[in-house]
């Protein structure tokens, strides 16, 4: 644990937040609430998400989708889809894709429709996707028109690990490049035909970008609830952020289950105590932020201002 990076002591104040955690562990509501929070605070704010399901309308109390929307004051929202994210790949990476698969295999051989399906199903992988999200966020916030981003979903693991992915492809991969394109002299040398090489020079290229964005201006949050599930996979995103060297900055205890004087509940409040002991040890000297169970749902930009306040504050997102 002493390896993993600490941002404790770094400034709150890295353009993007990025909360991350296993699914169902309420990470939707406590990027809404934070980003709810620091917008309340009179900072410009994005919140963004990319998951599949996505529920900021139904937290917000308004129709959000695939454009950014106006919700209270200093806040915006975005919800991303599948195919917007995927429209958006084909559109910024689909002919370097299709420039390799040329080498490899003959595409124009391909009726129209399958060429189409074809760059659509290898769009759809998720480290791509997850990439094509991380180039969307970058360009958003050195748009200057926002002064904090909130992300929903954060990087997965395998996304974490693809940041690594220039330093392989650099030392495995080129040589092989360089000699299929000497193999390949005829009807490659065309002029304004992009050469193998340079396609992967330039994904090197954008790949070392989007991790040096990461680690210049990105906080992390992990989010979980006290269960041993969740335990699990805090730990491997701790090792996989330490592997990585990322700052995380601290870690939200959602859906505590308070006082109660009912035996079946403190069953539930002493195994929730012993996953909470186990968290916060993984947390090391990080911050630790909890959330109490609510027995109402959680809706509307006033009630999400009120719990961002306590998880801004514990969490001290702003100085």
């Amino acid at each position: 644990m002493d390896s993993i990076k600490n941002s404790r002591d770094e400034a709150p104040q890295r353009p993007v937040l990025m909360v991350g955690g296993k699914g169902g562990v309420g990470k939707t509501t406590c990027s809404a609430a934070i980003a709810s929070r620091i917008a309340a605070s009179g900072m410009r704010t994005l919140i963004i998400t990319s998951d599949i399901s996505p529920s900021l309308s139904h937290i917000f109390e308004r129709t959000i989708g695939d454009a950014i929307v106006a919700v209270a004051g200093n806040l915006d929202a975005y919800e991303i889809s599948h195919d917007a994210i995927i429209t958006r790949w084909k559109e910024l990476f689909g002919s370097g894709f299709r420039g390799v698969l040329e080498y490899l295999i003959n595409v124009k051989s391909f009726e129209s429709k399958s060429r189409h399906t074809l760059l659509d199903y290898i769009g759809s992988a998720p480290s791509l996707q997850e990439e094509t999200m991380l180039d969307l966020i970058k360009k958003i916030a050195e748009s200057g028109k926002y002064d904090r981003l909130v992300w929903d979903r954060a990087p997965t693991e395998e996304t974490l690990n693809l940041l690594g992915l220039p330093a392989v492809v650099k030392n495995h991969l080129h040589t092989g490049v360089k000699v299929l394109e000497g193999l390949d002299r005829f009807g490659r040398q065309l002029i304004g035909k992009q050469s193998l090489g340079s396609i992967m020079d330039d994904w090197i290229e954008l790949s070392t970008r989007l991790a040096r964005f990461v680690h210049d201006q990105s906080t992390f949050l992990i989010a979980a609830d006290p269960e041993a599930p969740a335990v699990n996979e805090v730990r491997g995103l701790i090792d996989t952020f330490a592997y990585h060297h990322l700052p995380v900055r601290g870690l939200i205890i959602n859906r505590v289950l308070e006082h109660s004087d009912a035996a079946a509940f403190t069953v539930i409040q002493e195994r929730q105590q012993r996953h909470i002991e186990e968290l916060k040890e993984l947390a090391g000297d990080r911050y630790v932020a909890t959330m109490p169970l609510s027995r109402a749902e959680i809706r509307g930009i006033k009630r999400l201002q009120e719990i961002g306040a306590s998880l801004v504050a514990e969490l001290a997102l702003q100085r």
